[in-house]
């Protein structure tokens, strides 16, 4: 009888707190042993298990190795155990992954005291595990999942997933009515603005419900100091960077989601130093034109002129994004930009009521298929004057090989010597990324707004002017 009760009191203790369950009764298998042992959590551990069982959306940025998926894992077996009728969707890249992450938390359960057990298994395959008490767990790859209502759903190696976006749309409506989700991940350096990435940063600002967690190397107890200088000197003998050790160990958010240095036109940390996040200002309270995506760092300032450079795009749902960027053409700040799926006469006619609205700024069109509909479009509407000349003293800068060796190698002076400032997120990102061999983004991304922004430089740069007529309100 006096141990039932034990028993009792230790359920009740489980059930009471997720951290106790964890911490005392389950197991996870050590690779390194080759054996199940008892799972004591770290106060890294401990503190992210808080998190996630005081909020409904949490995202984890993580490096390798600290046991996150395991602590997840026990968590959501918790769930089931001790929350009756709870179903748990679980999703990695492949399905044998998400197979894995099954079994292990089969495994975890099977090693718990008897008492902490249900009364049976009901269902016991690859893909789905049932108990008793109406908890069910369904093992998926990120392409499938999308029709059941969740409790909880996890999605593993998030930032590692191509279709995440198509993932979320599909899956996160199912926990909207009070389940939970949780995007856990190492970051990919291969894309530095994938939706993983897109959303930790959103979160990371206050942006959305979502409450980031970020894990650095150093928060597994044994490592050191000494053992990250090791990792150190063998990622960079073997690899001529440090992209990957900051892939694998960050220290810090900033280098957990920085583009990749190695083969970059620009080395981002020249960019880092140029760039300082601001929120825009409010268009009504500083007397903008009220346009689509059209965002302002600061208005125009008595006695400074602006340029713009335009990036533009067909405007279709599927085609890539246009971009227009401002900037002081004396500070060579970037003051304000516009990005989205807007076609060429429309971003012509934007820009002549962003010209009129900053001195009359010059403007340095990208001079290929769409540039001269934009380039014509202005012409139409009287304002041919604005129109700034490029590198072959022609309107607009003409996208050849030379053009854009001329347009990133100015860019790249410009940060090396510290003289610009960006403020757009998108923006830092795809300057980023432009790769030093092609001048572009890896395959999948975009680089509109570096493009952009590069024009502007190269506008206030070259003066290239036929006969704009600055202001000096």
């Amino acid at each position: 009888m006096g141990e039932e009760t034990s028993a009792q009191r230790e359920w009740l203790k489980c059930r009471k707190s997720p951290l106790y369950f964890i911490h005392t009764y389950c197991q996870i298998y050590d690779a390194t042993s080759g054996s199940w042992i008892p799972f004591t959590l770290w106060t890294a551990q401990a503190s992210t298990l808080q998190t996630i069982h005081q909020n409904n959306l949490t995202i984890i940025l993580k490096a390798r190795q600290l046991g996150l998926t395991w602590l997840v894992l026990g968590y959501v077996l918790w769930l089931m155990v001790y929350q009756p009728s709870k179903t748990c969707l679980l999703f990695s890249r492949r399905d044998d992954e998400a197979i894995y992450l099954l079994e292990r938390l089969r495994g975890m359960y099977k090693r718990l005291p008897v008492w902490s057990q249900v009364r049976q298994v009901r269902q016991d395959s690859a893909h789905v595990w049932e108990l008793s008490n109406g908890s069910i767990a369904y093992a998926f790859p990120t392409t499938a999942g999308d029709s059941y209502t969740a409790s909880i759903a996890v999605v593993d190696e998030a930032d590692l997933v191509p279709d995440l976006d198509r993932l979320m749309n599909a899956v996160k409506p199912t926990i909207d009515g009070g389940g939970r989700m949780i995007l856990l991940s190492r970051t990919d350096k291969a894309n530095p603005s994938s939706p993983f990435k897109r959303i930790y940063r959103a979160a990371r600002a206050g942006e959305s419900p979502w409450v980031p967690v970020f894990l650095p190397w150093h928060v597994r107890p044994e490592r050191d100091q000494e053992w990250y200088n090791r990792q150190k000197d063998d990622i960079l003998t073997r690899t001529g960077s440090l992209d990957d050790l900051y892939q694998q160990y960050p220290a810090t958010e900033n280098e957990a989601l920085a583009a990749r240095v190695l083969d970059k036109r620009i080395p981002p940390a020249w960019i880092a130093r140029c760039a300082e996040e601001a929120l825009p200002t409010p268009l009504d309270t500083i007397d903008a034109p009220a346009l689509p995506s059209f965002r302002v760092y600061r208005p125009p300032e008595r006695g400074y002129r602006y340029v713009i450079g335009i990036d533009p795009a067909e405007g279709n749902p599927t085609s890539d994004p246009s971009a227009l960027v401002v900037l002081n053409e004396e500070t060579l700040e970037e003051v304000a930009c516009m990005h989205g799926q807007i076609e060429p006469t429309m971003i012509a006619s934007y820009a002549i009521d962003i010209s009129d609205y900053y001195h009359n700024a010059g403007i340095l069109v990208e001079r290929n298929n769409h540039g001269h509909s934009v380039i014509a479009a202005i012409r139409e509407q009287d304002h041919g004057e604005l129109l700034l000349r490029g590198w072959d003293d022609k309107p607009g800068w003409l996208s050849s090989s030379r053009g854009k060796v001329l347009l990133y190698n100015h860019a790249a002076d410009a940060f090396r010597d510290g003289i610009t400032r960006v403020h757009t997120p998108d923006l830092r990102l795809q300057l980023e990324s432009i790769e030093g061999d092609t001048l572009r983004a890896p395959e999948g991304l975009h680089d509109d707004l570096a493009d952009a922004f590069s024009l502007a430089l190269a506008g206030a740069s070259f003066k290239a002017v036929t006969s704009v007529a600055y202001s000096y309100v």
